[in-house]
């Protein structure tokens, strides 16, 4: 892979309020809290017009079970 996919959130989201980073990236401040508190492999990119995009990088066909479904 080539492209530059970006920095992790937690190096994005350091310095920054939750309110702010949910502002940069479209969000609500809840998500962010829920992103700052799991484990999931969480990228942030600038995009060429200034604006920010999260994306979640995941195993294609490996899906986790819910607590529930164990």
């Amino acid at each position: 892979m080539t492209e530059d996919i970006g920095v992790p959130f937690r190096a994005f989201a350091e310095g920054k309020g939750q309110s702010e980073i949910a502002a940069l990236i479209g969000v609500t401040q809840g998500s962010v809290s829920q992103m700052l508190n799991s484990d999931r492999s969480i990228w942030v990119r600038q995009m060429p017009d200034g604006s920010f995009k999260a994306y979640e990088l995941r195993e294609v066909g490996r899906r986790q079970r819910s607590a529930r479904a164990a």
